[in-house]
């Protein structure tokens, strides 16, 4: 049985997205990217330096955790697959994941004080649940909402343009003052749970908005409308090669992320001396990619492939690693950051596109069409890719002698933190360059998407 049979709404599986559309698409970020923040920027952080736990404990729980995440992508994105509502698949877990999203946001910092074993119980539970559970439905339903929005490949690929550009504003601005509103709420613990109130309301209240402005026309089913089963799908995505290639890409921005973000506010705060300072290490690195974040659908429109922007992506990177090995300090450095930046948000911005474009692959090459499993599936290689990140920052600070509630750490253990954030990244993108030379579906993507309208179209006519 083939499964690659779309059902529209009023024969309107191409329509252009309105510009006032892909906004009200975007801001989902506004409701989802402050976690990701304090994610990736703060949260170890938070329980090495404000609450004491040992570095290498978290490590572990977070990777633990981010394998058991990465595979209830899967499962999130199997359901979002298979929701029929009168709203469309991804619209209604958008509504319905709102409330326990924005509850989710305090539940992070209220860890007690009973002891390390209890601290690491309520970590490992509280982080499992969030991630796994609230933050990944959350997560798949906007991810996987453009494919369910239009067919049109450039206007998804603007729908997600436009979200990683709000999304890069958004952890901008949050970066660049997270640590000062701590210290204005009054430090301690009780101000990260305060500032987690504020940003779980304006959580709650923009996932209603997203739900009431966006509008959903394709569906995907088989011949009779019949759901892709979860098990067909997964074989499915097996045969796709293009989507290892998205995945393993993702692997390494991910890993980018670790070494800069992560490791950022600890290198503002033993190698900088003031833990405040991520904040311009943050803009450093984000107000160059928000501005190639404008320009990225341009150079879209005229012609450049999603690829050719990948490869210079990683190039970009490249240079600013390089130079910051050579010095690190002064305007080096913000050049360093800044080229990072660029390169980062170039690759952000096609990113979600190349991954899109693997749904109309997938169909062509096995005839099956698994949307929301596409994206989704792909949060694996995220997840496990910052896990596997985390875990090893972590293990590298402890082997180091690090501990949090120290004055005055080791010289090894700020040494170790100097080469994660200066010279591991080399490779990375490297890494990162490489696949994206090799990855060759922009050439393919027009005779592709031709030979499936004519496959739709018989398949009508039968």
């Amino acid at each position: 049985m083939r499964y690659n049979m779309m059902k529209t709404e009023n024969n309107q599986s191409n329509r252009i997205i309105s510009l006032g559309e892909k906004i009200s698409y975007g801001i989902t970020e506004i409701a989802c990217n402050p976690m990701y923040t304090i994610f990736c920027s703060f949260l170890v952080f938070f329980y090495t330096d404000v609450i004491g736990v040992n570095a290498a404990s978290v490590g572990t729980i977070i990777l633990i955790s981010r394998i058991f995440d990465g595979f209830s992508d899967i499962i999130a994105g199997n359901i979002v697959e298979h929701t029929h509502a009168r709203s469309g698949s991804a619209r209604p877990w958008i509504l319905r994941i709102a409330i326990p999203l924005g509850i989710s946001y305090v539940a992070m910092f209220t860890v007690p004080d009973c002891g390390e074993w209890g601290k690491l119980i309520y970590i490992f539970v509280s982080y499992n649940v969030i991630q796994s559970v609230v933050y990944t439905m959350a997560n798949a339903a906007m991810s996987a909402l453009p494919t369910y929005m239009t067919n049109d490949r450039n206007s998804r690929s603007s729908c997600y343009a436009v979200r990683l550009f709000i999304a890069a504003a958004t952890q901008t601005v949050l970066s660049l003052k997270f640590m000062n509103i701590i210290e204005a709420l009054g430090g301690g613990q009780r101000a990260w749970i305060k500032l987690a109130a504020i940003l779980g309301t304006i959580a709650a209240i923009v996932f209603a908005i997203v739900y009431l402005t966006t509008r959903e026309t394709v569906t995907s089913g088989g011949e009779n409308g019949e759901d892709v089963p979860l098990l067909v799908g997964l074989k499915a995505l097996m045969h796709n090669k293009y989507w290892f290639s998205v995945l393993a890409m993702q692997f390494c921005c991910v890993l980018h992320q670790v070494t800069t973000l992560t490791v950022g506010v600890y290198y503002a705060k033993y190698i900088l001396n003031d833990a405040k300072l991520v904040g311009n290490i943050i803009m450093y690195h984000h107000f160059p990619a928000l501005v190639v974040m404008l320009l990225v659908p341009i150079a879209l429109d005229k012609g450049v492939s999603k690829r050719m922007l990948a490869i210079l992506s990683g190039v970009s990177m490249l240079l600013g690693s390089l130079i910051s090995l050579v010095c690190a300090s002064g305007v080096p450095f913000i050049i360093s950051m800044g080229l990072r930046g660029i390169g980062f948000g170039a690759f952000s911005s096609v990113i979600y596109g190349m991954l899109a474009d693997t749904v109309e692959y997938g169909e062509w090459k096995t005839g099956v069409r698994t949307q929301a499993i596409n994206v989704t599936a792909n949060g694996v290689g995220q997840k496990i890719g910052s896990g596997l990140g985390t875990a090893a920052f972590g293990a590298l600070l402890t082997m180091c002698g690090y501990n949090g509630m120290a004055e005055v750490q080791t010289a090894s253990a700020v040494s170790c933190i100097r080469i994660i954030f200066i010279v591991a990244p080399i490779a990375i993108y490297l890494v990162l360059i490489i696949l994206a030379w090799l990855f060759k579906l922009d050439k393919q993507f027009p005779q592709i998407q031709k030979e499936l309208e004519e496959r739709h179209r018989k398949t009508m006519a039968d």
